[in-house]
């Protein structure tokens, strides 16, 4: 996916915003796919009321198209982004072959959530401009998206990067360096692991487990921070961790090493979802989840 010069600002998302969107896959079936559901999609936010932007979803439609090979799409270009699985070979051909037809002030974007970019930037021309754009999804509705640069990249690529991003009404945050993981999956993850060791030493069922955080946690943590939390439920940061820096520190003792999801704890907690969400009812519950966040996401707006 490209995003070109033109302005009238990732698919849908660069689309409401006003760019040009250049779409390019080696399958064109996947492409038509893909153009099908996105009109699809905007037009059933654009009835439901939660369309981005100023155009209308025709409009906003009207700006993708699509291109036979990746040269014609990546041309002029101001933004590259790309999304294929996660596979390191197949993303460096994609960047290699990118990499000869793009502008030198371009910004290339992977949407991987491990892959190091210098991994991905080590043979290119354009190095420099090579960074991570990882969102979550779905990025309609969730405006988070983490940024992460190489050792090569260029201050001038990350500030574009986030630019555009803030121009596009999603909430771009900038990584410093590397990490495995990133930030985004170092916090998923790690309540992920803690949720699977609660189960696996039978401390609680699955259903109560994951009242935690739509019932518990995430309500506040719609509207502030961990660090916010921390803030406001003391005096302050050093009166925080005054109080409660001992407990952390010994919880944090007890939680032991960490946990392969594997063997008759993972088939425990899919016979548990299962009886919650049948697998026949998957797309359903995924309409549900999307509509609940379309309605989040603009509260949100309303409340700001």
């Amino acid at each position: 996916m490209a995003s070109k010069a033109n302005r009238t600002g990732k698919i849908a998302i660069i689309g409401c915003g006003g760019y040009q969107v250049a779409l390019y896959d080696k399958d064109p079936g996947q492409i038509q796919k893909g153009l099908v559901a996105i009109q699809t999609k905007l037009q059933q936010y654009e009835a439901d009321g939660c369309l981005r932007g100023d155009l209308s979803a025709s409009d906003q439609f009207q700006l993708i198209q699509s291109y036979e090979t990746l040269a014609e799409c990546v041309q002029d270009a101001i933004y590259v982004q790309e999304c294929v699985t996660e596979d390191l070979a197949l993303k460096k051909s994609v960047f290699e072959e990118a990499d000869r037809h793009v502008t030198h002030d371009v910004v290339m974007a992977s949407s991987t959530a491990n892959i190091f970019p210098t991994v991905l930037a080590e043979n290119l021309q354009h190095k420099s401009r090579v960074i991570v754009a990882h969102p979550l999804n779905p990025p309609y509705f969730v405006p988070l998206i983490e940024l992460v640069p190489s050792k090569w990249t260029d201050v001038s690529a990350m500030e574009r990067a986030r630019s555009l991003f803030q121009n596009l009404g999603q909430a771009p945050i900038v990584l410093k360096k590397e990490i495995r993981g990133f930030v985004i999956c170092r916090i998923q993850h790690a309540v992920t692991a803690e949720c699977f060791k609660l189960l696996r030493d039978d401390v609680i069922e699955a259903g109560d487990l994951d009242q935690v955080m739509p019932q518990g946690l995430g309500m506040r943590y719609a509207f502030i921070g961990q660090l916010e939390t921390n803030y406001l439920n003391a005096n302050g940061i050093k009166d925080f961790c005054e109080r409660y820096s001992k407990d952390i520190y010994t919880l944090q003792e007890s939680f032991g090493p960490p946990i392969a999801l594997e063997g008759e704890l993972i088939d425990k907690v899919q016979e548990q979802m299962e009886k919650a969400i049948p697998l026949d009812k998957l797309e359903e519950r995924r309409k549900w989840r999307d509509d609940r966040l379309s309605a989040l996401a603009r509260l949100k707006i309303q409340l700001e």
